[in-house]
């Protein structure tokens, strides 16, 4: 058996001719008490049976059961009738689409800014200092211009005179609040012009949050209002009979900056004028531009 107690092999003779190979490998010598342990044959497997599936059939007897068809467009008909009744209505009846628009307009409060009857205008920044506050404005004016519509869009960090127009109208709506909440609580007539006075005196010149639209005239909101509108699926009836935008694509002008260098005083917001009679030169200020030395694009502004 090549064991080291075997009687076959004779260790004088036959180990020496092995050669160093086969006294290298490990020799066991075996014993009656380990005959018996030895087991040569890998033990029998047997393959793992799959679990029983159960059916209806199998379960319940008789007649197989149907599968019950949902339709899902009955299940959502009537979500959403009771806001947008109006609206659907409008476009199924041409002849109730200006009666539909206007009932929309009138849940927003008349404040219309200089030039803005039929227009979209947006009060927005291009300064990046708050980047929330930046962020809003880029997104309420992606969202309105995919609307294919003209934006007014004014901004208040390139011209000081549309951040006090903005501060005038928002002023003008508080003013507004104010007056109409303390009429409601006070009854007496006495007491109206004491309470106005009030009113207009607790009103603080408080810098506006950007960005603010208007549309049609209507004071819309921010950029929460218009999101919200705009999800709920009823800002494009707003849009109805504004005027299409004409550019496509980036201002060839501006490139979308909105404005220009004053072409009079270039930049400089001043201009000198020479003095006939005595031959001096004056310098004044620039009729043309704002305060930076700028004017609108005439392009798409």
């Amino acid at each position: 058996m090549g064991c080291a107690s075997s009687n076959l092999l004779n260790q004088e003779d036959e180990l020496s001719q092995l050669g160093s190979s086969a006294l290298s490998q490990h020799i066991v010598s075996l014993t009656s008490t380990t005959y018996g342990l030895l087991n040569v044959d890998p033990p029998a497997t047997t393959p793992p049976t799959r679990p029983q599936r159960f059916t209806l059939g199998s379960i319940l007897p008789g007649e197989p059961v149907r599968a019950e068809v949902i339709n899902s467009w009955e299940l959502m008909s009537g979500l959403g009738e009771s806001d947008n009744s109006s609206l659907r209505k409008a476009k199924e009846n041409p002849s109730a689409n200006s009666a539909a628009i206007k009932s929309v307009l009138e849940r927003f409060e008349r404040i219309c800014p200089p030039d803005g009857e039929n227009k979209v205008v947006i009060y927005t920044t291009t300064l990046r200092g708050i980047r929330k506050t930046y962020e809003a404005c880029k997104a309420v004016k992606s969202v309105i211009e995919n609307f294919g519509v003209a934006v007014s869009e004014r901004d208040v960090s390139m011209d000081r005179g549309f951040k006090e127009e903005l501060r005038e109208l928002m002023m003008r709506r508080r003013r507004r609040s104010s007056s109409s909440n303390n009429s409601n609580n006070n009854n007496n007539d006495n007491d109206n012009s004491k309470d106005e006075e009030e009113a207009e005196s607790s009103v603080q010149p408080l810098p506006p949050v950007l960005p603010r639209v208007f549309v049609k005239g209507r004071y819309v909101g921010g950029a929460e209002e218009v999101l919200r509108i705009v999800e709920e699926g009823w800002f494009g009836e707003l849009m109805e009979g504004i005027p299409i935008r004409k550019l496509k694509g980036v201002c060839q002008g501006c490139a979308d900056v909105r404005f220009f260098p004053c072409f009079r005083c270039n930049g400089s917001c001043k201009l000198v004028i020479n003095m006939q009679p005595r031959g001096k030169t004056a310098a004044l200020r620039c009729p043309d531009c704002n305060e930076n030395g700028l004017v609108l694009c005439p392009l798409c502004s």
